[in-house]
């Protein structure tokens, strides 16, 4: 279980939420539950991993005008896929630019983090599509 805060995009405001997953292994499904005071709880199920019940639930958020604050959802996670079935999909890295991925530096996905380092998934997507050309320019001039 996972404590966490998510913030309302119209005023900053900060909702205190849980975070519950279950892995249902008769069944080989990830299930994700999402609960917030005065709200229905989220439930997410994969057959892939939690990576997958992750963007789910960050898709549904932004569609309510809310951001989760965990590691996952900031502007520089990035998930593998090699460490996408060594973590069921609950682990990432914090890449900065010109930077290869440090193996030994992997973040657990939903750890608390800071309003300042959350964004929407199109500004995260964009910030690791740079990061990953950043080593494509690099080959270029060899």
């Amino acid at each position: 279980m996972y404590r966490l805060e998510a913030v309302n995009l119209a005023d900053e405001s900060r909702l205190p939420c849980v975070v519950t997953l279950r892995d249902i292994e008769d069944d080989d499904i990830c299930e994700l539950r999402f609960d917030r005071e005065n709200a229905p709880p989220l439930v997410f199920r994969s057959s892939v991993d939690f990576e997958e019940t992750l963007m789910e639930l960050r898709r549904e958020l932004e569609r309510q005008g809310l951001l989760l604050l965990c590691n996952r959802f900031r502007r520089n996670a990035f998930v593998s896929s090699m460490l996408r079935q060594m973590s069921t999909g609950l682990s990432c890295y914090l890449v900065s630019p010109g930077k290869p991925v440090d193996p030994d530096n992997v973040f657990d996905s939903l750890d608390p983090a800071p309003r300042e380092t959350v964004v929407l998934a199109e500004e995260g997507t964009k910030y690791v599509e740079e990061w990953i050309a950043g080593f494509d320019d690099d080959d270029d001039d060899d």
